[in-house]
């Protein structure tokens, strides 16, 4: 499975999966030699402070 896009739809697709599967971890895995560092830790910095938050929210909602 390949999680490519912005935050928004990064949290879509786990989101969608969520009501597919009803999971509650989701393990992500970044190829590093691929991209500069920066990039890297962009990503992941992404990944925690915008992706993160909206699945959260999504899901705390009754």
């Amino acid at each position: 499975m390949v999680f490519a896009g912005s935050p928004d739809e990064i949290a879509d697709r786990v989101l969608h999966l969520h009501g597919l599967l009803g999971h509650t971890r989701q393990i992500l895995q970044m190829d590093v030699g691929g991209m500069p560092q920066r990039d890297f830790l962009r990503a992941i910095e992404l990944l925690g402070t915008k992706a993160l938050p909206q699945i959260r929210g999504e899901l705390a909602k009754p």
